[in-house]
């Protein structure tokens, strides 16, 4: 999987932190040292769901390594092909009755408090445990490891940041657009890895 495809699953993966954090600031005016803070906070827990996902993918996935090709082996791998399609349609589709609500409003919440803030990133990051999940039945772990977290912290941290600004700004977000645009991305995504790989 190349770097691009990983940072294509990164915006996917962010454009809820930049919803989270807007909505944050609007709530209480954000500092944006504190906005960029809790942002990374927010992105460093979700590559660790992530790369957390991926491994226990690697543990899970049918196809043992080294398998020798045979029957068995082209069976095992069209198992793992469909958990990882069944999984980003998971999310996809939580991304999708997500956005098709009227006028989603996002419930803004306190992140003065750092317990706070850590499990709103916690929840922020289901769909990144998922992804990572999904990801871990098709690629090792060890070769991925860099190239899957260092694009979700880089770019959750700076839509986060963006998110922050925008609040601050009273400016609105349209909270709908950027989720249906992230279950875009996830569901070609997964169908470009089932069917074009």
């Amino acid at each position: 999987m190349s770097v691009v495809e990983f940072i294509i699953i990164a915006f996917a993966l962010s454009f809820e932190a930049l919803i989270v954090m807007h909505g944050c600031a609007l709530r209480s005016p954000l500092k944006l040292t504190k906005g960029l803070a809790e942002a990374f906070v927010m992105a460093v827990e979700n590559a660790l769901l992530l790369l957390a996902g991926m491994a226990l993918g690697n543990f899970l996935r049918f196809t043992p390594d080294g398998m020798a090709e045979s029957g068995t082996r082209e069976l095992l791998l069209n198992t793992d092909n469909l958990v990882y399609l069944g999984l980003l349609l998971l999310v996809a589709l939580r991304l999708l009755f997500r956005s098709g609500k009227k006028r989603r409003q996002v419930q803004p919440y306190d992140i003065s408090k750092f317990s706070t803030a850590m499990l709103l990133g916690i929840a922020v990051g289901i769909n990144s445990l998922l992804v990572g999940l999904a990801l871990g039945f098709r690629m090792p772990l060890g070769e991925n490891l860099w190239r899957a977290a260092v694009p979700l912290v880089a770019v959750m941290t700076l839509l986060g940041l963006l998110g922050t600004m925008l609040g601050r700004q009273q400016r609105e977000v349209r909270a709908a657009r950027y989720t249906l645009i992230a279950a875009l991305l996830i569901l070609v995504f997964a169908l470009k890895g089932a069917f074009w790989s």
